[in-house]
């Protein structure tokens, strides 16, 4: 009986599509769902049989150059200390820092700088 019950289990947890399925934001759904309404992780993952994650030139495809972004995101020329640092034009890495370090599709995004500062970016997409 218990195996019985446990083949259930089983099966109904692999027939779910909720149990394979992936979260991504709301604001990357429309450009990672396909036509077939499921999502596309070739967009950023490529064709690897095993994901791994992105390189940075899979977000480059879409939001520009790591330089764009930090063009995007400077601060203001007459800026004082109360404004926060660009996150994308490090001090202590300038560009060079992988979007992955802080923005994460599959969980809630984080500042990595935060290791050793205490940064908030209110406007940081989570």
């Amino acid at each position: 009986m218990l195996r019985i019950l446990t083949a259930i289990c089983t099966i109904m947890l692999l027939a779910s599509p909720a149990a394979n399925a992936m979260k991504i934001k709301d604001y990357h759904k429309e450009i990672m769902i396909g036509e077939n309404g499921k999502v596309d992780c070739s967009f950023c993952h490529g064709e690897v049989k095993r994901k791994k994650i992105p390189n940075t030139s899979a977000c480059q495809t879409c939001h520009g150059t790591p330089g764009d972004i930090a063009e995007l995101t400077k601060r203001p020329v007459d800026a004082g200390h109360d404004v926060e640092p660009n996150p994308h034009d490090s001090l202590h890495y300038g560009t060079d820092l992988p979007c992955t370090y802080c923005h994460q599709e599959h969980k809630e995004s984080k500042v990595y700088c935060n290791q050793c500062h205490e940064f908030e970016y209110p406007d940081m997409k989570r």
